[in-house]
């Protein structure tokens, strides 16, 4: 399937209780996920293509009332082709509305810079089923996304109303997500929270870093197995906000960088030892809780299953 087009999409976003009194460029920038900039967002209200409960000419300083509709308007330009791929790819569970599915680790989610068409995993599952674009023309049913080098679990929507009502779950925190993660040192804890605001670097635009400007972040973490001989632990993590890089910022600035993770650890590995393990949500639409999990990789067990034969003081081999 390539798309080569120009594409117009309308959003609907409506207001709730929780949100009423923040300035609206601020609310939309949000309820947007980073589709676009909140200078973006406040070009288009200048110009006055955002209608508010039917109406145009909506000024910045406006604040959001419960209730209050807004329907945006964008034109986006198509980056590249997407060519629908025939990579393999684990799907967990999928019905008419999304599907979820295991994402190996170095797969990118969608296209974007430097990223080589057909290579995708969006790619790979568009030869499978219907995406929604609601997320974008690059971005077919993406709700989500977990870094290349993470491997695990991602949900996808496959209608555009099912995308909105998925976007609100997480804007919601109502979707529930635990990582496994390798570290390296053991904590004094058997458990924490760390909450820090995470936002860009001013010297690495690639990489976030915990900064005042940020924004907040939030994230649970649980001692799993601790591996005294090597100096390492196996946490598991359930971030309650969606910061890129969070997860893997968040546990540098407790003094326990994944390992693997050379861009925040500065140690290179096999692989960046983050899994997203587990996802929990009620349906949108068919309101049933669901739970799902998804075994740790063969490269992740086996490093697990190395480090507890160090710690019993057997090597790999032995009987």
């Amino acid at each position: 399937m390539e798309i080569n087009a120009k594409m117009e999409r309308i959003i609907n976003i409506l207001a709730k209780s929780t949100d009423e009194g923040e300035r609206v460029d601020k609310f939309l920038t949000t309820q947007l996920q980073g589709q676009i900039s909140r200078a973006v967002v406040q070009s288009i209200i200048a110009r006055g293509e955002i209608v508010c409960n039917g109406k145009t000419g909506i000024q910045q300083k406006y604040r959001v009332k419960r209730g209050d509709h807004f329907a945006i308007k964008l034109k986006e330009k198509i980056a590249c082709e997407l060519i629908a791929s025939h990579a393999s790819v684990k799907i967990i569970y999928e019905d008419e509305f999304l599907l979820i599915v295991d994402k190996p680790a170095d797969m990118v989610v969608h296209l974007g810079h430097s990223v080589e068409q057909g290579s995708t995993l969006v790619e790979a599952l568009l030869s499978h089923c219907p995406l929604s674009m609601a997320a974008g023309i690059n971005r077919p049913g993406v709700v989500h996304r977990i870094d290349q080098a993470t491997s695990g679990l991602v949900l996808l929507a496959k209608t555009d109303e099912i995308y909105w009502k998925l976007t609100r779950l997480f804007a919601e925190r109502q979707i529930h997500k635990v990582y496994y993660a390798l570290v390296w040192g053991i904590p004094h804890l058997q458990s924490g929270t760390i909450e820090l605001p995470v936002g860009r670097s001013s010297r690495d635009r690639t990489a976030m870093c915990i900064c005042t400007k940020g924004r907040y972040a939030l994230t649970h973490w649980s001692l799993k197995e601790a591996f005294k001989n090597t100096h390492k632990s196996l946490l598991a993590c359930e971030p309650k906000t969606g910061r890129t890089h969070q997860i893997r910022v968040h546990l540098k600035s407790a003094g326990h960088p994944i390992v693997g993770d050379l861009k925040y650890g500065q140690i290179q590995d096999k692989r960046l030892y983050l899994h997203a393990y587990q996802l929990s949500f009620h349906h949108p639409i068919t309101r049933m809780s669901m739970t799902f999990q998804s075994d740790l990789p063969t490269s992740f067990k086996d490093e697990i299953q190395k480090l507890r034969l160090l710690e019993s003081g057997l090597k790999s081999g032995d009987p």
